[in-house]
């Protein structure tokens, strides 16, 4: 009966079905093989991931006993990599850029795939004779580079960004191509490496808090080009840039005077010339949030899809969920290494010469497992045999022609 599908009902049957089935229907014949490894397929299934209710990312060292405590608003990925838990990383539509040194290391989640690309060594930093700041809330990047990592919005191609302001150095790496190439034109300032980058609609962006200088650099990265972006109000340094549900946020963290601490929202608009603050929450909780003001910075995550709730996580391992119909922040759970929201992509990536695999590297076995919450119809779905795939491929085509009649 599958034989006489035509592709594009296919490939919308494929689009409803779960990640962990749609890997194994590669195996049913070369059409849905070719399909399932189609540019198309990938970013129509990033689209319908985004709309769908919200996954988050997080991970653990080879150490951690994790256990979700669960939320029905939203699903965890949950990854046993123990450079992702343990080093700061990046990420855009579902793959994670992993800086080590002397490598730079891109995963996708979702596949398994892993490539690593030679960085070459370090450049040489000048010992600062003065470091100000509270350097104990960051992890800087491997040899202080400024990391960048994003989609290239034309030809959905992802590319990292390095950059070192001390001896001008910036690079770009297309990951189709494997090679580093050096960026036409400099930034027109120079931005931290301890704080993470953020890629909207295919520019990356970077914040810069230190002394006098409080800015917004933008790279596009269609024309390789920087520009400078009007902050928003005057900054410090827990400040942080996130993607929030494909618009560029602004999150500030105000912890004095209490009892008066926040968490500021500022979204940017498409002409990249206005913020506006979308939440201004206060973090009442002493239990959560002691009296006594401490290191402590937030980065915005999601929000669920159906009831609206903003999902955010903090430095301290703690993800919560934010109420605006009661002004209630809520815990939902402590000791997790949260990453990003996240969204499946099944884009794969051909081997380069410049590149090598997980396969080769006895360090790199990333465990991928995913927690789905007891409400979910696929909370055990296995496909034990192929009378039972093809009664699943039969109910869904059976409801998309009840949906498109009714439509009709």
């Amino acid at each position: 009966m599958m034989n006489y599908i035509v592709p594009d009902l296919v490939e919308e049957i494929l689009l409803r079905l779960p990640l962990q089935s749609v890997l194994k229907f590669k195996a049913v014949s070369k059409q849905w093989k070719s399909i399932l490894e189609s540019r198309m397929y990938a970013e129509r299934r990033i689209n319908v991931g985004k709309n769908n209710r919200r996954k988050i990312l997080a991970a653990g060292d080879h150490r951690s006993k994790w256990r979700f405590q669960g939320d029905t608003e939203i699903e965890m990925f949950y990854l046993h990599f123990d450079d992702v838990a343990t080093r700061p990383s990046l990420t855009c539509d579902g793959l994670i850029c992993i800086p080590v040194p002397g490598w730079v290391n891109v995963f996708n989640p979702s596949t398994g795939q892993l490539l690593r690309f030679p960085s070459g060594p370090d450049p040489v930093r000048p010992r600062p004779s003065f470091c100000p700041g509270p350097e104990f809330w960051w992890i800087n990047f491997p040899g202080d580079w400024a990391m960048g990592f994003g989609r290239h919005k034309v030809s959905g191609s992802y590319k990292v960004v390095r950059m070192f302001f001390y001896t001008n150095q910036f690079d770009i790496l297309d990951v189709n191509i494997g090679e580093w190439r050096k960026l036409r034109r400099p930034p027109p300032f120079a931005v931290e490496s301890k704080r993470k980058s953020a890629c909207v609609n295919g520019s990356i962006y970077w914040l810069q808090v230190s002394g006098q200088m409080f800015a917004v650099l933008g790279l596009d990265l269609h024309t390789e080009e920087f520009r400078k972006i009007p902050p928003p109000r005057l900054g410090s340094w827990s400040d942080q840039l996130v993607n929030l549900d494909d618009r560029l946020a602004f999150v500030k963290t105000r912890l004095k005077p209490y009892p008066y601490r926040r968490i500021e929202i500022c979204i940017l608009d498409a002409q990249e010339k206005t913020w506006t603050k979308t939440y201004n929450i206060f973090l009442r909780s002493t239990d959560l949030f002691p009296q006594k003001p401490q290191a402590l910075w937030f980065r915005a995550l999601t929000h669920s899809s159906n009831q609206g709730h903003l999902f955010f996580h903090d430095n301290c391992k703690r993800l919560f969920k934010y109420c605006p119909e009661t002004d209630e922040v809520r815990l939902i759970q402590r000791g997790i290494s949260v990453l990003s929201p996240f969204v499946e992509n099944l884009l794969l990536f051909r081997r380069r010469p410049e590149a090598t695999t997980s396969e080769s590297t006895s360090e790199y076995q990333p465990k991928p497992s995913v927690h789905v919450p007891s409400s979910s119809v696929f909370n055990t779905f296995k496909i034990p045999n192929m009378f039972v795939t093809t009664a699943l491929v039969s109910l869904v085509i059976f409801r998309y022609f009840c949906v498109s009649s009714r439509s009709g």
